[in-house]
């Protein structure tokens, strides 16, 4: 169980705070009420107190240094391809690791590392074999994974497929949302980030885990402002599977 003193708030006032920054290039980080759902259930089921926390696509170390906090992490480590936003991650107390996550292993031993972190980076990589595969190495046994990402079977994606337009997370162009339906990407947001290049349906995402070691124990969809549509997002959270965005809480079994 998490200690009293490591709630939200507290996490906030202790300097863990995720920043107007951090929001511009992260959906999760618009969304961590969602989040703190995700690690109340963590904390419910395991104590990782004192261990290390690993963030892949760690960005400027917000959520790192967020939900290391929330979870009594002692250790921060931090996977970027942007030393830029590496160095402000540092600042931050995370250590950074210069990483392309589409074919570079990881430089930490096996087993080290209690909860691994992945908050959208999966829709920005070629395929997600490395990461997971890198992920599932360096968990302890019985570690955690938290990770969240875009939902290619989304409601919004359904639609737009059956009257034959482009889903969203399945962007063709660095300069132009060919064939989507109206304007989908914040700009505010957007120019900080590059495009997606695939998202997954939670029934893949599901089964992959499974493949690579991991036990799915909690999912939740959620739908990142700006641009939330209250009502009909709201309806679509509850059900995971037709949601914008899902999070998973995974654990590693003992013999991956």
């Amino acid at each position: 169980m998490l200690p009293e003193t490591l709630t939200p708030e507290r996490a906030v006032t202790d300097g863990a705070t995720v920043t107007a920054a951090d929001k511009g290039i992260s959906a999760q980080a618009r969304s961590v009420a969602d989040l703190d759902r995700v690690l109340d259930r963590l904390a419910k089921r395991d104590s990782v107190k004192g261990g290390t926390l690993l963030d892949l696509g760690c960005g400027m170390g917000g959520l790192a240094n967020y939900t290391g906090t929330r979870l009594g992490l002692t250790e921060l480590i931090g996977v970027d391809l942007d030393a830029e936003r590496l160095k402000a991650a540092a600042a931050r107390g995370v250590r950074p690791l210069l990483l392309d996550l589409n074919d570079e292993g990881l430089p930490l031993a096996t087993g080290s590392v209690e909860v691994v972190t992945c908050f959208g980076l999966l829709a920005y990589l070629t395929l997600y074999d490395n990461t997971l595969s890198e992920a599932a190495r360096v968990l302890d046994d019985r570690g955690w994974l938290i990770m969240s990402m875009p939902n290619l079977g989304s409601y919004g994606n359904r639609l737009a497929l059956l009257f034959g337009y482009q889903p969203h997370a399945v962007a063709v162009s660095q300069h132009r949302q060919a064939g989507t339906i109206g304007r989908h990407r914040d700009p505010k947001t957007s120019a900080n980030m590059p495009p997606l290049l695939h998202g997954a349906t939670l029934r893949c995402m599901r089964e992959l885990l499974g493949d690579y070691g991991f036990e799915t124990e909690m999912v939740r969809g959620f739908a990142p402002g700006p641009r939330r549509r209250t009502v009909v997002d709201g309806i679509a959270s509850c059900f995971p599977s037709l949601s914008r965005r899902f999070l998973i809480l995974a654990r590693k079994r003992p013999s991956a």
